[in-house]
This record gives C-alpha cells, sequence and structure tokens, in this order.
C-alpha cells in the first residue's frame, strides 16, 4: 500500500488505492460531487450515509461513496427531499444496487407533482396579466 502525504492535498487524485478500491477524503469528495463537506457531514449525522471509515483522523470516502453522494446531489437539484431520498439510498448501500420499482415510482410521482406546479404557474401567469390589462384600463 502507498501512502501520500496528507497536507496541502489540492489533487482530487485517490490518497491510496487497496485491492483497486480507491480512498477519497472529504474534501476531495466534496470537490468530486460538486457538494460541499458540511452538506457531506450532514448527510452522515441524518443517516442519509454511513459515517465513513476512518485512517487515524481523517474520514476516508471509496468510489461507492461518490457515487451514492453524487446521485443524492443529482436527485435535490432535480427536487427530491433528503427524506424523499432516505429510503432509497438506505436500500442502495445495502444491497448494492437500486430499487428500481421504488425510484421509478417516486419519479413518477415527481412528475405529476412538478406537472400540477406548472399548470398553478401558468394560471398565475395568466392572473397576472389579466391584472395587469384590468389595471391599465382602470387607471389609464
Amino acid at each position: 500500500m502507498v501512502v501520500i502525504s496528507l497536507r496541502f492535498r489540492k489533487s482530487t487524485a485517490p490518497l491510496f488505492t487497496n485491492l483497486g478500491v480507491h480512498i477519497l477524503l472529504i474534501g476531495q469528495v466534496a470537490e468530486l460531487t460538486g457538494t460541499t463537506r458540511k452538506a457531506i457531514r450532514h448527510y452522515e449525522a441524518i443517516e442519509l450515509i454511513p459515517s465513513p471509515k476512518r485512517s487515524g483522523s481523517y474520514r476516508v470516502y471509496s468510489d461507492h461513496d461518490v457515487m451514492v453522494i453524487s446521485m443524492i446531489r443529482r436527485a435535490q437539484a432535480l427536487g427530491f427531499s433528503l427524506k424523499e431520498l432516505k429510503d432509497i439510498v438506505s436500500r442502495k448501500i445495502a444491497d448494492q444496487k437500486l430499487p428500481i420499482p421504488l425510484v421509478s415510482a417516486q419519479i413518477d410521482n415527481k412528475v405529476i407533482e412538478l406537472e400540477k406546479e406548472a399548470l398553478s404557474l401558468q394560471s398565475k401567469i395568466e392572473n397576472l396579466n389579466q391584472f395587469k390589462i384590468d389595471l391599465i384600463k382602470e387607471f389609464s
């Protein structure tokens, strides 16, 4: 096993590999996933993801952890709450595979929810436009 100094490390290259598994520090994972160290620690605190292994006082993460955190980040960007993701992520971590029927159903529900929001927004836009016309007629 080759160990590289942990001080002032700016690269996202893994610290070391062990049997083909990359080991990354929290800052590297944050950079790779586009999240923050604070968010990753929050995911651990609410048990969305398991606490990572430690190498001394450092949290160390695997490629699998990076993939799971990336999935969480993407799902959040698409409107899923951490609460909505907890069951999916816990099953993914436990089984090492995604529960496709559950994921598919949750995505379908999110699409329906967004379509309802889009209709509501369209109605508000139409009402605002009519309100503008009414105001112009009334006060011109």
